[in-house]
């Protein structure tokens, strides 16, 4: 399928011509030269279109330049032409150009005392009244034979004419109705893959909260067993968190090569931490207070553990029924 139509297509020629209502025309090559001047696409673009609708409507694919070519021709290039109506192009349906001017004095002239170029219909079986234009090649240089028109109540199309209109209508319609599912179906996916993400960004936050509520509750465990300090139990869940996050380490244990989790290493060197826990005597009060008197920090540490392995106790269950302690802050 062509991307649009070739450069330069002839559209008009100087010399005598007749127009659709039957008036003659003498055209020089300086009025061929004056038409491609005085056209200006920012003032107002010719389209294309099928047949001379008097609305120029509508339109598929619009003139963005005229200029005399090398044989002294009016030739035209385009823009934004249909993809359908240039392959119906290409396909020989439209085989002949009709161009349409406002006369010099016409009340709708852009440009009042100069032809001006007002839309090139493309047309069917019926002959072009200007002889001797070049048809369209699709090769390195288009060109072809056109109409001359600008009589104020066009030609009726030939029902050859009004099938093909009714054609290119439907596939411009089904085309338009294709890429408006597409584009449906595209806004669905973006829409889709937006919620997608904004569930997982729930659902890692929620992770992340369930993860830290955990670590908290272990700290919390190291804090009642003496092990971490009240004041370092925030440290020690930002510490776990980001743990949670990095790689697993590898470490040599007996002969073999062991990988753990981060976390899990950082909670076993704190589990195998001393308590960090000061002795004091107490003149009456907790349990055990009486048998603590006057031991060494050595022997009462001696003495939880047997209290804990004589009561399948904590060791900090075991220290608490042994002697009274306070964690240092």
């Amino acid at each position: 399928m062509p991307h649009g139509l070739p450069p330069q297509i002839e559209i008009f020629r100087a010399g005598r011509h007749t127009d659709d209502s039957g008036a003659v025309h003498e055209f020089s090559p300086a009025d061929v030269a004056g038409m491609a001047s005085s056209y200006d696409p920012a003032l107002r673009e010719a389209p294309l279109t099928v047949g001379h609708p008097a609305d120029n409507l509508p339109a598929y694919g619009w003139v963005k330049g005229v200029a005399v070519n090398a044989d002294g021709r009016l030739a035209m290039d385009t823009r934004d032409v249909h993809p359908q109506f240039a392959e119906m192009v290409q396909a020989r349906r439209f085989p002949k150009r009709s161009a349409s001017f406002y006369p010099p004095q016409h009340p709708n002239n852009p440009k009042p005392g100069h032809w001006y170029l007002r839309h090139v219909a493309f047309l069917g079986a019926q002959p072009p009244a200007i002889a001797g234009l070049r048809d369209i090649s699709f090769a390195e240089e288009a060109a072809g034979t056109v109409n001359f028109s600008e009589a104020t109540q066009p030609p009726q199309p030939t029902q050859e004419q009004i099938q093909m209109d009714k054609e290119l209508e439907a596939k411009l319609a089904a085309e338009q109705q294709k890429n408006a599912e597409l584009q449906a179906a595209a806004d669905k996916a973006k829409a889709d893959a937006a919620a997608a993400q904004a569930q997982l960004a729930q659902f890692a936050e929620a992770a992340r909260a369930e993860r830290t509520a955990s670590f908290t509750n272990y700290a919390e465990a190291q804090v009642k067993a003496a092990i971490v300090k009240p004041s370092e139990k925030a440290a020690v869940v930002d510490l776990l968190n980001l743990a949670a996050d990095a790689k697993a380490v590898s470490f040599s244990e007996g002969g073999a090569v062991r990988t753990v989790p981060v976390v899990d290493f950082v909670k076993s060197l704190i589990e195998r931490a001393k308590p960090a826990v000061s002795f004091s005597e107490q003149a009456a009060g907790g349990a055990g207070a009486s048998s603590a008197a006057g031991l060494s920090d050595a022997e009462i540490d001696a003495k939880a553990k047997a209290h804990a392995l004589q009561h399948k106790v904590s060791y900090a269950e075991a220290l608490s029924a042994v002697c009274s302690f306070t964690g240092a802050a």
